[in-house]
């Protein structure tokens, strides 16, 4: 199995949530109040060398009572000018002044009115920027009140009437003090409204200001979170670092350096992430929250450049100022990972072990308990299942679809798989929900569930497996094979032609693939079993061309050899069938030698056919051949006068034991070649098994023939004469009854020979002259080719014996006239 780890989810974006609570959080400078805003206009006296405009001095009069600070009373002066001199020059700042009037005694409704008739009719006058930024600050500070009152729809049409008046008057002041404000103002009002673009814009602007700007470092700041909202870091990094650089704030210090950490380490730049990270826990400033940060993302970005080393070991450095809450069991689960790819499995599972204790119920001690169960799986631990089916257990209520659970399942899957208990593999592959693994270990997970179906006989199953792995992952480097397993999962349901198919796919799309070699040998299997010679042979031999070196080679001779053999071409038969048993006899020698003993058999091949039967019979004593084979070259060889030869195949086709179960005409084949070949007792046994059989009269007579010459072999006359004598009981007349009376001829000259050997004169010639007369009636009487000739022979013989050679002479002169051809055996 090729179980390949997921990689662990990463800590920077939590670090990143976490740091929300510093820096970010606290509030930019407030949107500024009526009081506090762009200084009104002067009242101006009227310069040497001017005209004055009617109703100066009435205006002035009315300044005096304001720089008295008598607001009521210089409202009234005010008014009284505006209503006597409504068009003079000193209209607007009369306008400014009733409305500041009216601020101070806290009627700001009233003073916003005289401010708006500034900014609308006199828009270029000195106050209007003032009277602009006032009425920015009101509608801004309403706003506020409707969002905190949680009316935020109420809020924006106040807020566009901020923005527009902040905007007038930065665009209209020459204080830069006010423009500043004003700016900075009509930015938060953009953020509010949600606005970015123009909340950027004016942000930009903002920092571009270096010289004596107060709202530059909150700029810069709310820039720099904001650009990282839209996840330009890059830009957000140059303004976290302008800040960790050159700010005279260690609170900004160190917030600003921690955040550039975070961005460095997410955007890959680790060694740069350390060294910020490393000023920010330098700064006392940092606070608890911030420093815990810092110490796990140092961990974070030296375990994410591979440095495990350096990870342990800041670990073990720092082990007495560990970081608190949260952040602890992320920096000890790191820990436990470097550990891992150490592959120092077991201190990983102390660490793992030790999340699990001390940080109970977090998600770290839920993705700790999945490691250390893949740590168990890389120890091959002998209760590797057992854990696995615990985790299982304990996280599936709350967890139940999650990535570690599926592959936990995956897990115990592969240990019962590596230990080919396919049962259990089976069952534990179906358990777990492929899609959830990650997406790099389906295709194995898939291809492996399939093999396991398959071997624990779940053949259906696994022909589904196979064909979802070849569905989702089409051109996998495994998709032969999973091909070839495929068509074994139909072989073996028996659904042949699905099975063909997908070996002739493999051969066809991967002709060079491994699964090639096995797809052709199973092609030719299934031909051979739907009895398809001329096709399995094709496909053996397309194996052994393609894959000379194929372990299946003995398959594929001994296929292509069976393939010829059902043809009934015994000459390619049997070559074939020979390499098969050269390659690999332990496997083919019984199934080849007797397939090739089969094909001498049909080619009536007695001389090949003995050899191959010796053969097998040396390398296997107890090997068995077909009995009708054995009676078949027994016979023939019999016939060819090879008497020893035919009388061994015969003498393997009987069962002497059980005699009765061996044809009859093998006892009398095996009898009468055991006779030939002078085997006399084993051929007097031979035709008695044959007597046995209750053989016809014509048969049971020529057996006890065979009999009686075999008991004259032994010298046993009487025994002999006996077999006679019952065969000529029945057998009166024809060629049979001729070789009898030849048999007792042959008898009494025998005992004639012995009784002369004795000194017995007179008995052996009776003995001979009774002989002479048992050859007279087959000799004189009876007419045949062979018979007749032989008992004129052995009468002549037996006349010489008795010196009567003249009428030897005779006898011999009659062969020679009426059987010129016949020659004694």
């Amino acid at each position: 199995m090729l179980f390949v780890s997921p990689i662990s989810r990463g800590l920077i974006p939590l670090l990143l949530g976490t740091a929300s609570a510093g820096l970010l959080a606290q509030a930019p400078p407030r949107a500024l109040p009526v009081e506090d805003g762009a200084p009104p206009p002067k009242a101006l006296p009227v310069q040497p060398g001017l005209t004055s405009s009617p109703g100066d001095d009435q205006f002035d009069f009315a300044s005096l009572a304001y720089e008295r600070q008598e607001w009521q009373l210089a409202a009234q002066y005010y008014a009284k000018y505006l209503q006597e001199h409504p068009n003079g020059r000193r209209v607007a700042d009369a306008l400014f002044r009733i409305g500041e009037c009216y601020r101070e005694q806290r009627m700001l409704k009233q003073a916003a009115t005289y401010w708006e008739e500034v900014v609308n009719r006199y828009p270029s006058s000195e106050g209007a920027p003032s009277a602009a930024y006032r009425l920015g600050a009101i509608a801004f500070n309403n706003a506020q009140n409707e969002i905190t009152n949680g009316n935020k729809a109420g809020a924006k049409p106040g807020l566009e009437t901020a923005a527009r008046f902040f905007a007038f008057c930065e665009s209209r002041s020459k204080s830069p003090e006010a423009k500043l404000a004003a700016l900075h103002n009509k930015g938060r009002c953009y953020e509010l409204l949600g606005d970015s673009k123009r909340h950027i814009d004016a942000l930009n602007t903002l920092v571009a200001v270096t010289q004596n700007n107060p709202y530059r470092e909150a700029a810069l700041l709310t820039l720099a979170n904001v650009q990282l909202s839209k996840d330009q870091k890059e830009k957000s990094l140059e303004s976290f670092l302008e800040l960790a650089n050159n700010s005279k704030d260690n609170a900004i210090i160190a917030d600003a350096a921690l955040r550039a950490g975070v961005i460095y380490a997410e955007i890959g730049k680790h060694d740069d992430a350390v060294t910020m990270f490393q000023k920010a826990l330098g700064l006392t400033e940092l606070g608890e929250s911030g420093r815990s940060i810092a110490l796990v993302g140092i961990i974070q970005s030296m375990y994410a450049k591979g440095d495990h080393d350096g990870v342990i070991n800041f670990y073990n450095r720092y082990a007495d100022v560990l970081p608190a809450g949260n952040a602890l069991p992320k920096m000890r689960l790191i820990v436990g990972h470097a550990f891992r790819l150490r592959k120092s499995y077991s201190r990983a599972v102390e660490m793992y072990l030790l999340i699990e204790q001390y940080h109970p119920n977090t998600e770290e001690s839920f993705e700790a308990g999945y490691w250390k169960l893949y740590c168990f799986y890389l120890l091959n631990d002998k209760d590797l299942a057992e854990f696995a089916a615990g985790f299982i257990t304990r996280y599936t209520p709350t967890h139940g679809d999650h990535e570690f659970l599926s592959l936990a399942r995956l897990i115990r899957a592969d240990y019962f798989f590596n230990k080919s208990d396919y049962n259990n593999a089976a069952q534990s592959y179906t358990d777990l929900r492929v899609e959830k693994i990650p997406e790099k270990l389906r295709p194995g997970t898939l291809f492996n569930m399939g093999w396991a179906q398959a071997e624990s006989g779940r053949n259906q199953d696994a022909v589904n497996s196979f064909t979802k792995f070849l569905t989702d992952h089409p051109g996998h480097d495994y998709s032969a094979k999973a091909l070839a397993r495929r068509g074994m999962a139909n072989k073996d349901a028996r659904d042949l032609a699905k099975a063909r198919a997908d070996f002739e796919q493999v051969t066809k799309e991967y002709p060079k693939s491994d699964a090639c070699e096995i797809s052709w040998l199973q092609l030719g299997l299934i031909a051979t079993e739907q009895k398809e010679p001329k096709a399995a042979i094709t496909a053996y031999e397309a194996l052994l061309k393609q894959f000379p070196s194929t372990n299946a080679a003995a398959s594929a001779w001994y296929g292509i050899g069976r393939g010829y053999f059902d043809l009934k071409n015994y000459e390619k038969a049997v070559p074939a069938l020979r390499h098969a048993l050269e390659i690999d006899s332990k496997v083919y020698f019984e199934r080849a030698s007797q397939m090739i003993i089969l094909c001498e058999f049909g080619r009536q091949n007695t001389t090949e056919l003995a050899k191959t039967i010796d053969s097998y019979l040396a390398a296997k004593p107890d090997g068995e051949v077909q009995p009708n084979i054995l009676k078949w070259l027994g016979i023939k060889l019999y016939n060819a006068e090879d008497f020893k030869k035919a009388a061994r195949y015969l003498e393997l086709a009987a069962t002497p034991d059980a005699p009765e179960n061996t044809e009859p005409v093998v006892w009398m084949s095996l009898a009468m070649a055991q006779l030939s070949a002078g085997a006399y007792e084993q051929s007097v046994a031979a035709a008695d098994n044959y007597l046995k059989s209750n053989p016809d009269p014509a048969s049971k007579a020529r057996a006890q023939l065979t009999k009686g010459r075999a008991l004259l072999g032994k010298g046993t006359f009487v025994e002999a004469n006996t077999a006679a004598d019952e065969a000529l009981s029945f057998v009166k007349d024809g060629k049979l009854q001729a070789e009898l009376l030849i048999l007792q001829g042959d008898i009494l000259n025998a005992e004639g020979d012995e009784l002369a050997k004795q000194q017995k004169a007179d008995e052996a010639r009776a003995k001979w002259q009774a002989a002479s007369g048992k050859y007279a009636v087959p000799s004189q009487v009876f007419e045949d080719a062979q018979v007749t000739p032989e008992a004129l022979e052995k009468a002549a013989q037996t006349l010489t014996k008795l010196g009567d050679t003249a009428q030897a002479g005779k006898l011999r002169q009659q062969i020679k006239q009426r059987y010129p051809g016949w020659k004694a055996k």
